[in-house]
């Protein structure tokens, strides 16, 4: 039996990831902040893991991802929770000598290259998030423990705050909403985004020898989308009638600038792990029918 200590209890990957079953020689272990809370005992992090017991491995699904309250009032803990919490994490992992798994973002890069961004592409970040998140990755490579980062983007779910149930609240209160076109990336569905993590994990943990990549990127398959088109798609599959109106993201102006192009490239992830992305468009149509938004679908 392989046990693996999950960071992260109630948010999308970390539900997805309790819902997914790739076999049975699998353990996972959540710790959310109920039992153990990140901010509050950042300096017992590193004692935590050492004494939790029989772990083979850890994965970080925690994570501050409120974009834009980092920007303007939680820089405090943006920055334990995305840097200093993992970099704690790592280093206990290489003590025990286990693997140390953490999930990262698309919002480390500056949006600015025409294409899909690869995995040694060069950082720069647009905002004090995916300066967080940057620097967590930062920090987990100084350590040089076991293990791999993986980034992904535009992560949607029948559970907690993400664009597709931000979109439809928006569609049940008005009977138009404003939505930028100017933002470029590949969504991808938390419960496929969790199949694919455990399924890599799973052959790392099982193939200590070989050699890994440090940083692989996980989004959906299918095509890339703009936010614009992206919020029409969910109309449409929802069965739901609001109208769309397209801005720039200046005219939106939020706290927190976004990349303008948050296309993650997959390819070192599949052609490694032999894992086929499902097209993010299937996820949101389970999506949609699982929390009864999927009128369309019925022949509605």
């Amino acid at each position: 039996m392989t046990n693996i200590l999950v960071f992260g209890k109630n948010g999308q990957l970390a539900t997805a990831l309790a819902n997914t079953r790739i076999g049975t020689e699998i353990k996972l272990d959540f710790i959310g902040s109920f039992e153990f809370n990140l901010i509050e005992h950042i300096s017992d992090i590193y004692r935590y893991i050492i004494n939790y017991g029989q772990v083979d491995a850890v994965i970080n699904a925690s994570a501050y991802t409120n974009v834009d309250k980092a920007e303007i009032q939680g820089a405090e803990h943006a920055w334990i929770l995305n840097a200093l919490a993992p970099e704690q994490m790592a280093r206990a992992c290489k003590t025990r000598g286990i693997p140390f798994f953490h999930v990262s973002t698309d919002s480390i890069f500056s949006g600015t290259k025409t294409g899909a961004y690869r995995p040694d592409d060069k950082a720069d970040p647009v905002n004090f998030y995916g300066v967080t998140k940057l620097e967590g990755e930062r920090l987990i490579q100084s350590v040089n423990c076991a293990g791999s980062i993986f980034r992904t983007s535009w992560v949607f779910s029948d559970t907690g705050h993400n664009f597709v149930n931000a979109m439809v609240a928006l569609a049940d209160k008005y009977p138009e909403i404003k939505v930028v076109n100017d933002q470029l990336g590949l969504p991808i569905y938390a419960p496929d985004l969790a199949q694919a993590l455990l399924q890599a994990t799973a052959k790392m943990i099982a193939n200590p020898a070989q050699k890994f990549a440090p940083i692989y990127h996980i989004v959906g398959g299918g095509k890339p989308i703009f936010r614009y088109e992206f919020t029409k798609l969910i109309m449409r599959t929802a069965g739901l009638q609001t109208k769309i109106a397209p801005i720039s993201s200046a005219q939106f102006a939020a706290p927190a600038p976004r990349p303008a192009n948050a296309v993650l490239d997959t390819r070192s992830f599949t052609s490694t792990f032999g894992i086929i992305l499902p097209d993010w468009r299937l996820g949101l149509k389970q999506m949609l029918l699982n929390n009864g938004k999927g009128g369309k679908l019925n022949g509605q």
